[in-house]
């Protein structure tokens, strides 16, 4: 009995209800809050948003940006590994994105507004959401720290869960002077005023770069952000109500808070509300409007700047993504209990298997140095036990892998397919090899278009052509639309049959753009001429391109062409069967020997490898000849007659 699995890839599972709707059961969940310099330039904001759809699987849920503070807060939300992990997970991947876009469109040096700021990354934080722990969003934080502080050069300082002694948020802001403005007008301008830091960043250089300033990266339980405005032009009375409000100034437990110019006649006392199930933001609003009254000062009604866990999650759900992947779970749970409690279904999948309609997808992948990544693949190629990698060929030169794997395929009652482990399985891989493996930083003597250079599925047995170029095509539709990469189909996918070899050099995928024959890095221009079948048609250069097509393998091919059904010799019927890790045989049997003999048959088959550029080892005739059996049979009988 095979068992379909789904939802733990996920890291939530899903069940029906007796209408027919999907509803969480189980998740992991965790949240992320970017803080960036900048609410003005349109351009720099479209430029890290488009970077956090690289990654679907952490969609931006909230975004709140404020003009006159010039600050935009990003509100990410994902699935989580059940255990801190080095591994690349969608939300600090997502968000290592959103950084470099920052990064690369932002100049602290020419930003300017009045709310503090210690970088144009200013602030990071994550929260775990329902099924979460601490540790979980601790380990994100620490790992995304790393990879800003090594690969960026950013001076990063860590705080909460993901510093190793819990130091808090605001004792490193008041050490890197955050609180004092910059400018006149109770302003922040510019970049940092000296490159060297009054504190030792935990993670990246020592010294800051004034275009960049610093990052703070940390881990905490949940924390509500709440405003209120005052109504008034006197910064230093306001100062004195949110000290009274904070629990340092000796008011409301757990709130900190700050009061900061919001436009020509109104201050806002700014508030992290630490323990918002304590003290909420009712709380802090009364108390805000008590201490204005005694200043003689009129108060608005305030506002958070996120929204609440609850709705985070609920908005989480509503993602498209999200809404498929439940719908595909409760698809592949219907299936499975009609598979377990059907007959005739168990009589199907068991007919499926036992009749070999399996299919075969090679996915070949520019990277076979770096063993993290390549550990990472297999990882996610293992969650699903009914896909199964049969070979592993890497080439350390080529710095290039190819895994072929295989299972079965389902099929409605009109005969079409409709399902197979194989998709979410090389789903699974894709992510992972895009999460761990930059093209930018690639070199190898083999060409390449992507990360995932090429995917080519094949039928086994009696599957048939149609089935693997169905199967093609999802999976193009997938990683078109999830990881937003360009998609060409060839072959039997493609709706003219293009050949991958035609693609390929309309491409420039044959010459090598670094000293040596090597390919190095991505040197094409971001805007491809020739529209992809899936996908945007500009590239992201640490992803690349994607070739996916399906076609009948070259050994089933010789096969064909042998046999007297495919115009090759008459009276021999052929089949290719897979052999060993990395041989396929071509199967054969002779009808009239005394016409066509083996001989004739090496022949030929070599002939036709030589043109698919193929070895070709003797073959071997797996009985005895006529002559020989009745030779040996006369031998055995005339001994026991002795």
């Amino acid at each position: 009995m095979v068992s379909v699995h789904c939802g733990n890839r996920w890291g939530f599972s899903a069940a029906t209800d007796e209408q027919g709707g999907e509803k969480m059961l189980k998740s992991m969940l965790g949240c992320c809050k970017v803080y960036i310099s900048e609410s003005r330039n349109r351009a720099a904001l479209e430029g890290i948003e488009r970077a956090a759809k690289l990654f679907s699987e952490a969609p931006i849920v909230n975004k709140f940006e404020d003009e006159t503070y010039n600050r935009v807060g990003y509100t990410l939300v994902s699935k989580l590994a059940p255990k801190p992990s080095e591994d690349p997970c969608p939300l600090r991947m997502a968000v290592l994105a959103m950084v470099k876009a920052a990064f690369e469109t932002i100049d602290l040096e020419m930003h300017c507004g009045s709310h503090p700021r210690l970088g144009v990354v200013d602030h990071i934080c994550f929260h775990p959401l329902l099924g979460a722990s601490l540790d979980q969003v601790a380990g994100v934080a620490h790992f995304l720290g790393a990879d800003v502080g090594s690969n960026l050069q950013v001076p990063t300082f860590l705080y909460g869960a993901a510093h190793e002694e819990g130091r808090t948020l605001d004792s490193i802001r008041r050490e890197l002077g955050y609180f004092k403005p910059t400018s006149s007008g109770e302003q922040w301008v510019g970049g940092p005023k000296s490159e060297y830091l009054a504190l030792k960043p935990d993670k990246g250089p020592p010294q800051v770069t004034q275009g960049k300033g610093v990052i703070v990266i940390g881990a905490t339980r949940w924390v509500d952000n709440y405003n209120v405005p005052v109504f008034s032009t006197d910064i230093a009375a306001v100062r004195r109500i949110a000290k009274r409000v904070s629990g340092r100034g000796g008011g409301l437990p757990s709130v900190q808070a700050m009061a900061l110019a919001h436009g020509e006649s109104v201050i806002e006392v700014a508030c992290n509300l630490l323990e918002p199930e304590k003290v909420g933001g009712d709380r802090v609003q009364l108390e805000v409007e008590r201490l204005s009254e005694e200043e003689g000062m009129r108060v608005g009604k305030g506002y958070f700047t996120d929204f609440s866990q609850e709705k985070l999650i609920e908005s989480y759900l509503q993602s498209g993504l999200v809404k498929q992947t439940l719908t595909l779970a409760a698809k592949i749970k219907r299936w499975r209990e009609e598979m377990d409690h059907s007959p005739a279904c168990k009589d199907k999948k068991k007919k499926t298997i036992d009749q070999s309609m399996l299919l075969c997808c090679k996915l070949y992948i520019s990277e076979s140095r770096n063993h993290a990544a390549l550990d990472a693949i297999e990882r996610a190629a293992r969650l699903d036990p009914e896909s199964v990698i049969v070979n592993k060929f890497e080439d350390r030169a080529y710095n290039r892998v190819r895994y072929t794997i295989v299972s079965y395929v389902m099929h409605d009652s009109t005969g079409s397919a409709i399902y197979s482990p194989l998709q979410q399985t090389v789903m699974a891989m894709a992510e992972a090899a895009f999460g761990a493996i930059n093209l930018e930083q690639h070199s190898g003597a083999h060409p390449r278009l992507g990360v995932v250079d090429d995917i080519v599925f094949h039928p086994l047995a009696r599957a048939s052509l149609d089935e693997a170029a169905w199967l093609a095509k999802a999976v193009a539709v997938d990683i078109g639309n999830r990881f937003q990469v360009p998609v060409y189909l060839y072959a039997a996918a493609h709706p003219t049959g293009k050949a991958l070899d035609t693609i390929r050099r309309e491409l420039g995928y044959y010459r090598p753009n670094f000293m040596g024959s090597q390919w190095a890095g991505w040197t094409m221009p971001e805007i491809l001429r020739e529209k992809p079948d899936e996908g945007p048609t500009s590239i992201c250069p640490a992803r690349g391109i994607s070739m996916i097509g399906a076609h009948v393998a070259a050994t089933r091919r010789i096969a064909r062409m042998v046999s007297a059904r495919g115009g090759g010799l008459p009276t021999v019927q052929t089949l290719g069967l897979v052999h060993g890790e990395d041989s396929t045989e071509i199967a054969c049997m002779l009808l009239e020997p005394n016409q066509i003999g083996g001989e004739r048959v090496q022949n030929h088959v070599e002939m036709l490898a030589a043109q698919e550029g193929l070895d070709v080892e003797k073959g071997y005739f797996t009985d005895h000849s006529p002559d020989m059996i009745i030779e040996k049979y006369m031998k055995l009988t005339s001994e026991d007659r002795n």
